[in-house]
């Protein structure tokens, strides 16, 4: 009798001991494989430079640049363990466009490059540009948004719209930033959406998957496998809506969560999905 009272406690104390090993090495996995990132990422852009900075110098042509980017994505994923499955997607439509894709890891930009049916102009946070090599062609290539001033959000919307009236298409993370793991999708931001309605081009809607059960938050679970991603259409402004801007972006919203939860994403949410 007694020695049944002493055995259970004493097994529920290496249970504990036991989680508390397991959680401790996985954040130091976590931790190693996002070194990795950082490092793959640098030698990755040194062995392409000579030619990232030929078609990154300001008199360029974009597209080559972008084509080249694919190339470095390729490299950078597999060296990260990861296997890009990208969807193929048709345009319907010629024209300029804002590509709106779910931010959910570090590995969505290099994601985009292989996966966007055409070359788009990346919209990204200022603190980009203080990273070392892919800070200055981030700067050379892509529209940096200063997030902490008004006058700074508005210069970058003023500026990818005139890429789109240059005929460039451009592409914005509508979350503005990575939201935590336990949603499975952020508030989206209005920027996207009002560069559509304002130039009258669609939101090409796009999911990626996995990238952020691959790649996580410091010290949350991270992976190796495939990342996938699929084009979910061409959503056009709705100028007969009584707030076109917020009627595109609920419309997006609603329809790229109810493809993440279709495809096993689970978590919260900022608008209410169709019953």
């Amino acid at each position: 009798m007694l020695k049944g009272l002493f055995i259970k406690p004493f097994d529920d104390v290496h249970v504990v001991i036991g989680c508390l090993i397991f959680s401790s090495v996985k954040k130091t996995l976590s931790y190693i494989h996002h070194c990795w990132y950082y490092l793959v990422a640098l030698i990755s852009i040194v062995v392409l430079l000579p030619a990232l900075i030929w078609t990154a110098r300001p008199a360029a042509n974009y597209v080559h640049f972008f084509k080249l980017a694919k190339v470095w994505s390729w490299l950078f994923l597999v060296g990260m363990g990861i296997w890009p499955r990208p969807g193929k997607y048709k345009m319907k439509y010629s024209g300029p466009m804002v590509l709106a894709a779910n931010h959910g890891s570090n590995l969505d930009i290099p994601m985009t490059f292989l996966a966007s049916p055409v070359p788009v102009v990346f919209m990204g946070k200022a603190e980009l540009l203080k990273l070392p090599l892919f800070g200055y062609f981030f700067k050379q290539t892509s529209i940096a948004v200063d997030r902490s001033s008004y006058s700074g959000r508005k210069q970058a919307l003023i500026d990818a719209g005139q890429r789109i009236k240059d005929g460039y298409s451009v592409c914005i993370f509508p979350e503005g930033g990575i939201p935590p793991q336990k949603k499975l999708l952020g508030a989206f931001k209005a920027g996207a959406f009002k560069l559509a309605v304002d130039n009258n081009v669609p939101i090409v809607l796009m999911s990626i998957y996995q990238s952020k059960f691959r790649l996580g938050d410091w010290g949350e679970p991270s992976s190796l496998g495939p990342v996938d991603s699929e084009v979910l259409g061409e959503f056009w402004p709705n100028t007969d809506a009584e707030n076109p801007l917020r009627e595109l972006s609920d419309r997006c919203y609603i329809a790229l969560a109810e493809d993440l939860k279709k495809w096993g994403h689970t978590g919260n949410l900022a608008l209410p999905l169709r019953s």
